[in-house]
């Protein structure tokens, strides 16, 4: 067993600066998860990517998040504050000759722990499908941290780990009393807020005024959640009304609330989660809540002239786009795009051509897709959406008029029937201007 004098001083300093950059990286990824909440431009990878906002607005980071009061990157900091603690500690007591089998027992934790959190984090990403490029830094960190505080014990465990495991849950209970505060007024998820301000789980019943529903929509909604309403209900007042492509196709009955015309991409994750707060709309409001007529826009160069990549990783995008196109017209065409969903991460062609022979005759889907007629409808798509200067995916229309898809706003206007000049509109806030990369 260890006793202090198998320390290491120099490796134990080190672990404990090491500790001190975690917190404050973890701390600059918790700054940039309030600027992104409030709608700002975040440093998350060069050009724009890295995935960090579909990460920190994941179902796990928001249920962290929700449950504690704190977000992922506020535990990152809870961590990284007693893990440069307890080897600073140590190494203190030691040059003065005074038993820090206590602190190197914390030291001992905060590495185990840190090899955890980030095995725990890594997989949850991993499982949701991307990975933060700013959260590699922490798990890079955590796991330089690990191996220098192991150096610093000496390369064994140390004597004082039941004494240790007391000082390192004192030092979490105290770093997260103190971060509370700030935790509780940083913006929550609003996919999560907005989900539970409808209260998707649970339909309406049958006998509650349309009024009356978005009364109480509008009034029992977080202030974050009206703020974006107001916001979004805005940008979709201002735009103009559009005639769009006639439709192939409709999903939905004729004279439902709202009349939807759609663009997307297989492997676009926020196509994903419109196509979800679809369902969640319809169980909410019942089988008229709206009519679907969809149109693709692949992101990939094989097929779509308007995007500079080609990659056959992001190719199979223009083959699902192809099968959906077969698929029009045949019962459960809306449910197909949901299947293809649900397998972004590992979709292939051979999958595409699986998932959606299951809803079209293999033999007709095989035509279908090689056809020149296909082609042609799936450039025509592409070529309306380019004309009307088409910024991502999803791009959705209501009525004609291009609306930002978070589901409060759709929700709400599915009551009014597309309707932005409805009196209870008036209980909203002042709307803000939506940055740039929201239209």
């Amino acid at each position: 067993m260890l006793g202090g004098s198998a320390a290491r001083p120099g490796a134990l300093l080190l672990a404990g600066v090491l500790g001190l950059l975690a917190a404050g990286w973890a701390a600059f990824q918790w700054w940039q998860l309030v600027v992104a909440r409030g709608g700002g431009e975040i440093i998350c990878a060069p050009g724009g990517g890295g995935h960090c906002a579909e990460v920190w607005d994941s179902p796990f980071a928001a249920a962290v998040h929700g449950y504690t009061g704190l977000p992922v990157a506020g535990w990152g900091v809870v961590w990284a504050l007693v893990a440069a603690a307890a080897p600073l500690f140590a190494r203190a007591r030691l040059a003065q000759r005074r038993d820090a089998d206590a602190w190197l027992g914390a030291t001992a934790w905060s590495a185990v722990a840190g090899v955890l959190g980030t095995a725990l984090l890594l997989g949850a990403s991993l499982r949701f499908g991307h990975v933060c490029a700013t959260c590699v830094g922490t798990y890079v960190l955590s796991l330089l941290y690990a191996a220098v505080a192991w150096a610093g014990l000496g390369f064994a465990v140390p004597r004082g780990l039941g004494s240790g495991a007391g000082l390192a849950a004192g030092g979490v209970a105290l770093a997260f009393a103190l971060l509370l505060w700030p935790g509780l007024r940083t913006p929550q998820s609003p996919a999560t807020l907005g989900a539970q301000a409808i209260g998707a789980s649970t339909p309406v019943p049958a006998t509650t005024p349309d009024d009356q529903e978005l009364a109480r929509l509008l009034r029992e909604a977080p202030e974050q959640v009206r703020q974006l309403i107001s916001d979004t209900l805005a940008d979709y007042a201002a735009h103009p009304v559009w005639t769009p492509p006639p439709a192939r196709a409709v999903v939905g009955p004729p004279g439902a609330r709202l009349a939807l015309t759609e663009w997307f991409d297989t492997l676009c994750s926020h196509c994903a989660e419109l196509h979800e707060g679809l369902k969640q709309l319809r169980a909410r409001l019942g089988p008229d809540t709206f009519s679907l007529a969809s149109h693709h826009y692949p992101l990939d160069g094989s097929c779509n002239a308007g995007i500079k990549r080609t990659d056959p990783k992001f190719a199979v995008t223009c083959a699902s786009a192809r099968a959906q196109i077969c698929a029009e017209g045949h019962p459960g065409a809306f449910e197909l795009s949901g299947e293809l969903f649900a397998h972004q991460r590992e979709l292939t062609e051979p999958m595409v051509v699986e998932i959606a022979g299951r809803y079209v005759p293999p033999a007709e889907l095989a035509a279908c897709m090689a056809s020149p007629e296909t082609e042609a409808k799936l450039q025509a798509d592409i070529a309306w959406a380019t004309e009307h200067d088409i910024h991502g995916t999803p791009m959705l229309l209501i009525n004609g008029r291009k609306v930002i898809p978070y589901p409060p706003l759709l929700y709400a206007l599915a009551l009014t029937r597309g309707s932005s000049t409805h009196p209870a509109f008036a209980a909203l806030p002042p709307p803000k201007p939506l940055p740039k990369h929201e239209h």
